[in-house]
């Protein structure tokens, strides 16, 4: 007993021990709550009855909530006391929005509105809690140790995605009605809410973050005004690294993003997957991700984050081909062929992720850099909301049927091997200067 004390001591009194566990402990709260959302919000929208073009808007409203969001909150985290206050406020907020989309089901004739308000403030407040999280990382995380912290921290992350959607995919599964499989699903918002709450008990602990007396005078005596945003845009305007890393990672997500929404259309009404084949998928493809979050962090550390993430956007140029060469196979074939295929050769996607929060990290500025951060966020967040709505209205407009969905996905690819090269052109001018970024 005494020794198991010992080592907690240890832990507890080790400050950067103790930030990488909690990271991880964060990341596992964090993780059940995307994963529950990534495989819940379009099902439950569609046991509500929720149209093609309503799917497309479960990404829209919630971005926009965000993106509408993220510069006043970066202003106001700059100028709060410490970087990890603006993190707990907004998991505060995603815990009662949490509990409010586990009710919608009951409200009513109008409950696919009140379905869009509380997933406004879910989908939309993750949005918001990871830019202000980067900042607060960056803040208490050395730059040497973020590619190990990260690493540790999404190892957790995809575990916990492994299990998540399948125990949910299979007590769907065992329900016949869709009053029964919406209370499944509600049983698991309502443990979102809760686990939210705990990640902001675990976010509290984190040591750090705290502004030294001399930051916190300087912002004092600056009062914010329009200048703040057009002087923390000309900084990066004029920053030929963060140039270099913005501009082709913005087409990176645009390209990403146009298949959000129509991923699910492909998956149900092509693919030949229900609520437990896709609950299947998800726990094992995120055993593929945490395979390979490995082997990119070894990539990381012996080439750098620039080089890797070319292998994340290779990753998702196999995403259309895969729901391209699915639909050929026979019905009964399709959901298998489609799990072990997206799950193979997607498996580096995790690397997009891993890489582009050190990057941004990196080449953001000392001055403003929670505005900056904000900056950026609320550019891939609006990508976020209008490229999957727009991506199902081209689906829509090229017939809504299986060549349209042919159609769709060879433009997918086209943009996907475009990013790659915007990509690979900006690692050898990084690499040439010797701008690449070093991770341990």
């Amino acid at each position: 007993m005494k020794s198991r004390f010992s080592r907690f001591s240890h832990w507890t009194s080790d400050p950067q021990l103790l930030t990488l566990i909690l990271f991880g402990i964060e990341g596992i709260f964090l993780q059940y709550n995307c994963s529950i959302n990534g495989y819940g919000n379009n099902l439950y929208a569609t046991n509500m009855g929720a149209t093609d073009a309503q799917i497309g808007l479960i990404q829209l409203i919630p971005n926009l909530v965000a993106f509408a969001a993220l510069l006043p909150l970066g202003i106001l985290s700059d100028r709060l006391k410490s970087s990890k206050t603006m993190p707990l406020i907004t998991l505060l907020v995603l815990a009662f929005a949490y509990f409010g989309l586990g009710t919608v089901p009951v409200l009513g004739e109008n409950r696919m509105l009140y379905f869009f308000f509380f997933l406004a403030f879910t989908v939309g407040g993750i949005a918001i809690y990871n830019a202000q999280w980067q900042t607060f990382f960056g803040d208490v995380t050395p730059l040497r140790q973020r590619n190990q912290v990260y690493t540790f921290r999404n190892r957790f992350m995809f575990f916990v995605g492994i299990i998540a959607p399948v125990i949910c995919g299979f007590l769907m599964g065992a329900k016949e009605t869709t009053d029964e499989k919406l209370f499944i699903l509600r049983l698991f918002f309502y443990l979102c809410g809760a686990a939210t709450l705990l990640q902001a008990l675990v976010i509290a602990r984190i040591p750090g973050g705290k502004r030294t007396p001399e930051a916190l005078e300087e912002l004092a005596s600056h009062r914010f005004s329009a200048r703040d945003v057009i002087t923390a845009i000309r900084d990066v305007a004029k920053s030929r690294q963060f140039l270099l890393f913005f501009l082709p990672v913005l087409f990176l997500h645009m390209s990403w993003h146009i298949d959000w929404s129509m991923w699910y259309i492909g998956q149900t009404q092509y693919c030949g997957m229900n609520e437990a084949s896709l609950s299947i998928y998800n726990g094992v493809f995120n055993v593929g991700q945490l395979v390979a979050i490995g082997i990119m962090a070894n990539i990381n550390r012996r080439k750098s984050p620039d080089f890797t993430l070319l292998l994340g956007i290779l990753g998702l140029i196999s995403c259309p081909l895969t729901m391209m060469l699915v639909p050929l196979l026979p019905l009964a074939a399709r959901p298998v062929s489609f799990i072990i295929i997206n799950t193979i050769f997607n498996a580096p996607q995790c690397a997009v992720g891993l890489c582009v929060v050190q990057l941004l990290l990196k080449v953001a500025p000392e001055r403003n850099r929670s505005l900056v951060v904000s900056l950026y966020t609320m550019v891939i967040t609006l990508s976020n909301s209008l490229l999957p709505y727009l991506g199902v209205k081209l689906y829509t407009a090229l017939g809504a049927d299986i060549t349209a969905l042919y159609l769709f996905n060879t433009i997918t690819l086209v943009l996907r091997c475009f990013a790659f090269l915007l990509l690979l052109w900006r690692y050898r001018i990084v690499k040439k200067e010797g701008l690449l970024v070093h991770a341990e």
